[in-house]
């Protein structure tokens, strides 16, 4: 079990990294010089997110002592980043629990004769996926780190996409509250996503062993 724990914790390493790399822009310094918004008008200790208990949270002074540019032009890019990383967090997490209920139809991998219900869920999938099936995905994050770019001017993780087909007036209060909420069920979905595979390990690849409570 130990053997199988550093193994299935290698495979989750290399995966983190390609991850990493492919969204390495999100952390590369801008080219181009701050630019002054009227989002920026707001102190950053008074922007979305900052709520209670914890109120504005940054020990180590990112948003003071950024590469970026200002305090504000600091946050932008953090908090468009925090934004990005929720967001697929919680994709991530609703994913493991349909998964272990539900999979699709047809073949994965026709080639190799995998079929969707052949890949177990949580970190197991590692080794099922075939490689060519990561290097799409590799390519796919790529490709949306090098097209899909952040509007200016406007609030960090608006592309331009709606709110799921809806518009928003900018700082209207439905605004407001609806992104307030996403980054709060984003850095929860964040530690979700890792709490999910810290149990898998703990418990020796067994998948959500937790909700067998529910019966």
């Amino acid at each position: 079990n130990f053997n199988k724990n550093n193994i299935i914790m290698a495979r989750l390493s290399s995966v983190i990294a390609i991850c990493l790399a492919a969204g390495a822009s999100a952390f590369s310094p801008a080219t181009q010089g701050p630019k002054s918004t009227s989002l920026n008008a707001k102190p950053v200790n008074k922007e979305i997110g900052v709520q209670a208990p914890v109120g504005f949270f940054d020990p180590l002074g990112f948003i003071n002592n950024g590469p970026y540019g200002s305090p504000e032009d600091n946050f932008q890019h953090y908090r468009a980043v925090e934004v990005k990383h929720g967001r697929i967090a919680m994709a991530a997490t609703v994913g493991m629990l349909v998964q272990q209920t539900t999979r699709f139809e047809g073949y994965l991998a026709p080639s190799e004769n995998l079929k969707f219900e052949d890949v177990p869920n949580g970190l197991a999938a590692l080794d099922s996926v075939p490689l060519a099936g990561w290097c799409q995905m590799a390519v796919v994050i790529g490709l949306h780190e090098v097209f899909i770019k952040q509007r200016e001017g406007k609030a960090p993780g608006d592309f331009g996409t709606g709110y799921f087909g809806f518009t928003m007036d900018d700082q209207s209060s439905k605004q407001i509250s609806s992104l307030s909420a996403e980054v709060s069920n984003g850095r929860l979905a964040m530690l979700g996503i890792l709490g999910m595979f810290a149990s898998e390990i703990v418990h020796n690849g067994e998948v959500l062993s937790e909700t067998k409570i529910f019966g």
